[in-house]
């Protein structure tokens, strides 16, 4: 089978069969990240997005403005979208909330809690207008606990969640904000797969239901294999590190003593080099990285650069203070002997040997890079407003039912009579609506 590229743009679709989530409708009162991610990846599956804004426009707009009201952040995470303003603080609009709310199959829900029984938007009451609905409420923190119920950002969930300590780099004497924003983004995928799976549900069973997603959990399954528990292993060092970081903290350690001290008494074999083959190395030209977790290639890995590791002895002991001394040893000559080359002869050296490995790019580099080109993971889109952007491309495929990228976001208001209209407004019903400011952009 010929290799097919990965985003194929509308323009380009043809006669490709439709999207898996064809005739799908979703309404997305989402703002910034999470959900409207969530609302792309539903796009690129085929379903019709009606993204509802307030008069003013989701605050996202106004991040990394090109012209006004149209931003860089905005536009990557609502393309394929139509949009229409309403103006939900006004009770005029709950009809026109009404008739859109029985016409959909999703809502995708990310206004405060607290605010949605002030706008008539729990899922309770839309329930009672679309029993077959599936509702997805974000709640950053989850329903319960003394944060359940609050709004929230991806930075402090990162930080709750141990990913900060873990991940971030030092800014002073605090760890800086780890972007991009990692909680928010897999938030967006995992809401997408619990809608899809809720959709299947109601297929096999006619009920609709409320599904809920949280930046913490999802925060924390990015935490993954770092944030465990063993009765077998950890009780000990946990202790050791609970008795060592109140120490650091009394004595007013900063950001990097404090994660020496987490590593120090909970991963130890990080400082001794134990990671050399699963890393990124400098080269005389750049940067690469190698990953194995693999004994046979680890073994590629030692013949290529000509290193002998100590633990591959039978009596090497990680907990000899010689052995260690050997450990880091092999991790100094095997960072020495990587400044020898190019990143490019590295990189065709570790592949030759069927060992993964690969550039770092900075963001600008990896439009240009060929694999990434080739697969065309990026898509190409014209914007309304602002022209032609690059941003990033469906994130799975599919071969009977291809994702593909439906255009770029929509400027403010620009889709609200006709999504109005298709719901069975009449023109003079929308112009009443709009001379009142209940829909339309503010001014």
């Amino acid at each position: 089978m010929s290799a097919r590229p990965w985003h194929v743009p509308e323009s380009e679709a043809g006669d490709l069969p439709a999207g898996a989530l064809d005739g799908i409708r979703v309404l997305e009162f989402g703002t910034i990240l999470a959900i409207p991610s969530c609302g792309v990846h539903l796009s690129d599956m085929g379903a019709e997005v009606i993204k509802v804004e307030p008069p003013a426009g989701d605050p996202h707009r106004g991040a990394q403005p090109i012209i006004p009201s149209e931003g860089k952040g905005f536009v990557a995470m609502n393309r394929g979208k139509q949009g229409v303003c309403i103006d939900m603080t006004r009770p005029e609009a709950r009809p026109v909330i009404a008739r859109l709310v029985e016409r959909a199959d999703v809502v995708l829900m990310s206004l405060k809690p607290s605010d949605l029984p002030r706008f008539h938007l729990t899922y309770e009451e839309l329930r009672e207008m679309n029993p077959r609905l599936i509702y997805l409420e974000h709640q950053p923190f989850g329903e319960a606990g003394p944060y359940g119920g609050e709004g929230g950002y991806d930075v402090v969930v990162q930080g709750m969640s141990g990913v900060a300590a873990m991940m971030a780099r030092a800014n002073g004497p605090a760890p800086a904000t780890v972007v991009p924003a990692i909680a928010d983004m897999t938030t967006g995928v995992a809401s997408a797969l619990a809608v899809v799976a809720a959709l299947l549900h109601r297929e096999r069973t006619g009920e609709g239901q409320r599904v809920r997603s949280s930046l913490l959990a999802s925060s924390i399954l990015l935490a993954g294999n770092r944030t465990t528990w063993f009765g077998a292993t950890d009780p000990v060092p946990y202790a050791r590190f609970g008795e060592a970081i109140a120490e650091a903290r009394g004595r007013g350690a900063d950001f990097e003593e404090q994660r020496d001290v987490y590593i120090d008494t909970v991963f130890p074999a990080v400082k001794l080099g134990a990671n050399t083959y699963f890393r990124y190395y400098r080269t005389s030209d750049g940067m690469v990285s190698v990953g194995s977790t693999s004994p046979a290639i680890n073994a590629r890995i030692r013949r290529v650069l000509e290193l002998d590791d100590p633990r591959t002895e039978s009596a090497f002991d990680l907990d000899d203070p010689a052995d260690q001394e050997r450990l880091r040893a092999f991790a100094e000559a095997c960072e020495a002997k990587l400044l020898e080359r190019t990143s490019a002869e590295w990189i065709a050296a570790f592949r030759a040997e069927d060992i993964p490995s690969g550039p770092v790019n900075w963001p600008p580099e990896s439009f240009d890079d060929p694999q990434i080109a080739e697969n065309r993971f990026y898509a190409e889109l014209d914007h309304d407003l602002i022209g032609p952007h690059k941003t990033f491309g469906p994130v799975v495929q599919m071969d009977a039912t291809p994702l593909r990228t439906h255009g770029s976001s929509p400027p403010l208001d620009r889709d609200t009579d006709e999504v109005l209209g298709v719901a069975g407004f009449s023109a003079d019903e929308l112009a009443t609506l709009r001379a009142a400011g209940v829909i339309g952009r503010g001014g």
